[in-house]
């Protein structure tokens, strides 16, 4: 999925259409989960500029992009020719982090990251996902704990395996999964193709990063473990009014 677009953009994307080789798949879901038509949204470069937020990921190079400093480390390579980011299986640990995310003033709260990852090799994690929230971190992870479980670490010191965000899916190797974040004021919310795995209030909860060697990959960064794993179409973007109130309304909710 791509970054939500104004009419402007969205309107000369059409126009553009039969000029442009669309290989991305798959529609956009809001913050309520529901499903939407599925819409073609690749775009020419000098479009996804004008987009608020936009692509973090060139699908050239590793530009703005940095390797985790992991010890025993798999290789990190860029294929130009696919747009795709290669994540090598490590020792422990693989990845790569943006280092300039605060210098580039990019959102920590109302905002959401989409890409497309994929299981290469390997029978754990192949996204955990480390991301802001206000002035702390947390992690997004799919496929952990030995190749199945999914959720959010940390909330009140608990991990995904241990806290409510906990839920267990195969992941079948080689396949592309869209893959959705959505962080706003009192809620995280996550996203496997057109399924909500996460969706949890977080006001009054204590959020923040597991202890241990992933700390490095704050502030924001894509990571492995013992797993080789691909992603494309890397993009982040601030939520619009509309999505916020939809947030908020579920936050409402979960007061009664």
């Amino acid at each position: 999925c791509m970054p939500e677009m104004n009419r402007f953009v969205f309107s000369l994307h059409f126009l553009l259409l039969p000029l442009i080789s669309c290989s991305n798949e798959g529609g956009k879901l809001p913050a309520n989960g529901q499903k939407v038509p599925e819409e073609e949204a690749l775009v020419e470069e000098a479009l996804v500029e004008e987009v608020p937020g936009g692509w973090i990921f060139d699908g050239k190079s590793l530009a703005g992009w940095e390797e985790c400093n992991y010890a025993g480390a798999g290789k990190i390579a860029v294929d130009g020719k696919t747009g795709v980011l290669s994540i090598g299986r490590g020792e422990i640990l693989s990845g790569v982090k943006r280092p300039g995310y605060d210098k580039e003033k990019l959102p920590k709260l109302n905002y959401e990251v989409t890409m497309e990852a994929r299981r290469v090799e390997g029978d754990d994690f192949f996204y955990c996902l480390t991301f802001p929230y206000r002035d702390t971190h947390a992690t997004f992870v799919l496929g952990g704990w030995g190749g199945a479980v999914c959720g959010i670490s940390s909330i009140d010191f608990m991990d995904a395996m241990d806290n409510s965000t906990m839920t267990a899916r195969d992941f079948v190797e080689g396949q592309w999964y869209k893959i959705r974040l959505v962080v706003s004021d009192h809620r995280f919310q996550g996203f496997v193709d057109s399924d909500r795995i996460v969706n949890i209030g977080i006001k009054g909860r204590k959020i923040g990063m597991r202890f241990g060697e992933i700390e490095e990959s704050v502030p924001f960064a894509i990571s492995t473990f013992r797993t080789t794993g691909e992603y494309r179409n890397i993009a982040i973007r601030k939520l619009d009014e509309s999505e916020i109130a939809a947030a908020r309304k579920l936050d409402e909710e979960d007061e009664f």
